[in-house]
């Protein structure tokens, strides 16, 4: 063999059209299928895709991101601020997120957050389910919704499921006296 001939193996790509063909499909008994669908179903696998972002989010290692999304499977874990539809867990964020409120947000089907102004940023990280913004911008799984300082805003949550969301922000001041009032007293 040349090395002319040898420049052309190393050159050229395997094929592996119809390989497939040549390998039988394996059959999964329907039990572990469930098993399976139902492992990445419950917390924290639900959200195993956004792991990376929740970390870079909260500041924190992924180990305490599962904390946190398995801690979620707990009803006694979600504190009830006095606004209609809303759930919170708060979050302790690494350093990066010194001075901010971090949380794990859950907004019941069809409710309303009412208008705010955004003292510092707020950055919001889709979990499950999806919002419309007052702007009409629409925001679901996956999508990271930015509030520069000073900016306002209100949101719904779509009609036919909950939202659950992950956020970050550095102060908010409620457009209504008495829901700024609430929160003085309630967080």
């Amino acid at each position: 063999m040349s090395a002319h001939d040898d420049d052309h193996e190393l050159a050229s790509e395997p094929d592996f059209e119809g390989l497939s063909d040549l390998l039988d499909p394996l059959a999964l008994p329907a039990s572990s299928l469930d098993r399976l669908m139902s492992e990445v179903s419950d917390l924290p696998l639900r959200y195993a895709p956004f792991f990376d972002r929740l970390a870079e989010l909260w500041d924190l290692p992924e180990p305490d991101v599962r904390a946190v999304l398995a801690s979620s499977k707990d009803p006694r874990a979600w504190r009830r601020p006095p606004l209609a539809g809303l759930e919170i867990i708060e979050v302790r964020g690494g350093p990066k997120t010194a001075g901010a409120e971090l949380y794990l947000a859950r907004f019941a089907a069809g409710s309303t957050f009412p208008a705010h102004r955004h003292q510092g940023s707020e950055d919001v990280l889709v979990l499950e389910g999806s919002y419309t913004d007052s702007d009409g911008s629409v925001y679901t799984s996956g999508d990271v919704h930015h509030m520069a300082p000073g900016s306002e805003h209100t949101f719904r949550i779509a009609v036919d499921e909950p939202c659950i969301a992950a956020a970050v922000h550095h102060g908010i001041r409620f457009s209504n006296a008495w829901l700024r009032v609430l929160a003085r007293f309630f967080g």
